[in-house]
């Protein structure tokens, strides 16, 4: 409450604009947290009150606006939005799915997970988007951590023909973003990181990722990456290789295009229309709590 006070006309207009949408109250219903996001910890330590609820509000007129509206109703009514299968280089199915942000999240507000066939959380990417000076700010890139986590990751680049799942997730978002016309995307710092804590582990270098997609560090603790991202011609691949690489391209082509295509055609209902219960609803999301966001 007092944190609220100290920004109360831009509260009462985040909250007003809640009240004026009707999916925006489903969605409340689901996950009432979401109305105080800004007040607590939220994607960069430098972050202000104010812009943490500039942000919040933002990318939910974004979302309202330009996210088909049976889209916004899967992924923030009901929890998840299944965009489609991949396959596999061993045969195996791969699941894309986009997801509202976890309970107490804050690294963004749009999850999107690459899951196993079981639809297990294998890699998930979150940020959220800015419409004023239209800007994609990513807060989080999350794998698999604990015992078994590097063969996991390993395994999984393999049968991804040899494409690292992190610069998958980070392709999926150049292609949300040249969807929507979004030229500035944005990745937190290691230092900025909301979940940072002195003395605890540090899973994977942010930035280390960021500098090798050619991101500069700017002042707020930001990354400033490419408009672009930068994709070898066949013609740069060593000839022994190239047939590894076309399957590569084609697999992320085929991503690519899942997502796309969701954000393009409408997407079947839930049948019965209800906002699911708040325990329900959060439950295929439990394992995506963790004490860090740092992955390898």
């Amino acid at each position: 409450m007092l944190r609220s006070a100290c920004v109360p006309l831009r509260h009462a207009r985040f909250l007003s604009f809640v009240a004026a949408h009707p999916q925006m109250r489903a969605y409340q219903q689901r996950d009432p947290r979401m109305l105080e996001r800004h007040n607590h910890r939220y994607m960069n330590v430098h972050s202000s009150l104010r812009e943490r609820v500039e942000q919040v509000r933002q990318h939910y007129r974004f979302a309202l606006t330009q996210l088909p509206s049976d889209l916004f109703e899967l992924i923030y009514v009901f929890g998840y939005a299944s965009l489609g299968c991949l396959s596999a280089k061993d045969g195996s199915l791969l699941t894309l799915f986009l997801r509202p942000p976890i309970s107490n999240g804050c690294e963004g507000e749009l999850y999107l997970q690459l899951c196993d066939s079981n639809e297990d959380p294998l890699y998930s990417i979150v940020f959220t988007v800015s419409d004023e000076e239209p800007a994609i700010r990513i807060g989080c890139l999350q794998g698999p951590r604990g015992e078994g986590a590097k063969e996991l990751v390993r395994e999984l680049t393999r049968n991804m023909y040899g494409m690292r799942p992190k610069q998958l997730m980070l392709s999926l978002v150049y292609a949300f973003a040249n969807h929507y016309g979004i030229k500035q995307l944005m990745g937190v710092s290691n230092e900025a990181h909301p979940l940072r804590r002195k003395g605890r582990a540090i899973f994977s270098d942010y930035d280390a990722f960021w500098e090798e997609q050619q991101g500069q560090l700017t002042k707020g603790g930001w990354y400033a990456l490419p408009s672009t991202p930068t994709h070898k011609s066949e013609a740069e691949v060593p000839s022994n290789h190239r047939s590894a690489f076309r399957k590569r391209e084609a697999f992320r082509l085929q991503a690519e295009r899942l997502l796309i295509n969701a954000l393009v055609q409408p997407i079947p209902k839930l049948p019965d229309f209800q906002v699911p219960e708040r325990q329900k609803a959060k439950r295929p999301l439990r394992d995506l709590r963790v004490e860090a966001s740092w992955v390898s």
